[in-house]
């Protein structure tokens, strides 16, 4: 996919990229930088506009490869990701627990200065929800698999096309993407905030959720440092574009190039990265409740008990598959769940959802490293059934 660009200089373009950014903003004229940031919603609108039939096309298309095993990899898929979120969601309490303080405050939101506006925008509705596509795309599969004659390969085959044609000509322009959304941070003064003003919270969460991915990797590469390091090096094309476009939708077409390269099928990447792309986010997992949890302390309220947060944490993983990985997407829906089950009230509502979206990049490249992991995951157990049918 894409074979054109280089694995090592897709690194290098987007973090360049992303480093010039930053640095440069100070200094270009306003005019510009609306411009820029005008190009870089534009580009969002179209992406998230194909999202549902790069979705639709990615599933249907690898599940009909799968022939008559696809029904058996979908009742795999999900139990998997539901498995994993509930573990990091609950293993995010036991973090609060014992490294989140009553000395951290949150009482100060970081208010954003910037009056940096887009010079134009356009508006794309999906015609079809992400979920849908999702959905159709298993069924559409399913069918098509099980059928498996002349007409449903020519199908196949066309989904493939169309898929990579997107990714082809999606790629060259994310650098672009990646500027405009970096220009508006900085110059919002956000990127500053994260660093200044909830180092805490950044700490807390690197040491768990991050911590959490790197045991995985070294689990999976058998503690073996360099095959870890080449997991990691195929997979920071897509954590650089995750930081720089708070997506995870964006930075699917490079999560899932780096996938195929760590996985022994490429087409098990294939069917668990857009799969996984809405539904299964470790960085929301740990984070959401962190804070939360955090925000309550901070305003004298009582850690809930373990029975309390279980009941939160499995309505929380329920409302997983509403998300959309968009810039923001990941608290706006859990936003009733916390004011149901922990009991946050509209104030401190707003306070973790300011605090959300000042961390979103770093939250999202999180989400992005675990659907890296979950790909060898599912790689792994998808061979040992293939061994054991």
């Amino acid at each position: 996919m894409c074979s054109k660009i280089k694995n090592f200089s897709v690194p290098l373009i987007f973090l360049g990229a992303l480093i010039v950014s930053i640095c440069m903003e100070s200094i270009l004229p306003t005019v510009l930088k609306s411009h820029l940031y005008a190009i870089s919603l534009v580009i969002k609108e179209l992406l998230v506009f194909c999202l549902p039939f790069i979705i639709f096309s990615l599933v249907t298309n690898s599940i009909i490869r799968l022939g008559h095993k696809a029904l058996k990899y979908i009742v795999l898929i999900i139990p998997i990701i539901c498995t994993s979120n509930f573990i990091n969601t609950m293993l995010s309490y036991f973090a609060t627990k014992s490294f989140i303080a009553s000395a951290l405050n949150f009482t100060n939101i970081v208010e954003s200065g910037g009056t940096l506006a887009p010079a134009y925008t356009i508006n794309l509705s999906p015609l079809i929800p992400n979920d849908i596509a999702l959905i159709s795309g298993m069924v559409m599969g399913i069918f098509c698999g099980i059928v498996s004659n002349k007409r449903t390969q020519q199908f196949a085959q066309c989904l493939d096309l169309f898929s990579r044609a997107f990714f082809k000509y999606f790629l060259p322009i994310m650098p672009f993407f990646i500027i405009g959304t970096a220009i508006k941070l900085q110059s919002d003064g956000i990127l500053a905030s994260i660093l200044e003003q909830y180092l805490p919270v950044l700490v807390a969460f690197t040491l768990t959720a991050f911590g959490m991915v790197a045991i995985q990797l070294l689990i999976l590469s058998k503690a073996n440092i360099r095959k870890m390091g080449k997991y990691i090096k195929n997979i920071i094309p897509a954590l650089v574009t995750a930081f720089g476009s708070m997506s995870s939708a964006a930075a699917m077409p490079l999560t899932i190039k780096g996938a195929e390269q760590n996985v022994s099928d490429a087409k098990n990447a294939d069917i668990i990265i857009p799969t996984s792309v809405n539904i299964h986010l470790v960085g929301d997992c740990f984070f959401i409740p962190m804070v939360a949890l955090a925000v309550m302390v901070s305003f004298g309220l009582p850690l809930p008990n373990i029975s309390g947060y279980l009941v939160f944490a499995l309505h929380f993983i329920l409302a997983k598959f509403a998300v959309a990985a968009i810039p923001g997407g990941g608290v706006l829906v859990m936003l009733p769940i916390m004011q149901q089950y922990l009991g946050l009230n509209s104030d401190m509502l707003a306070l973790v959802t300011a605090i959300y979206i000042l961390f979103d990049p770093i939250i999202t490249t999180c989400n992005v490293s675990g659907n890296s992991v979950l790909a060898i995951i599912f790689d792994r157990i998808v061979g040992k059934h293939s061994e054991n049918a």
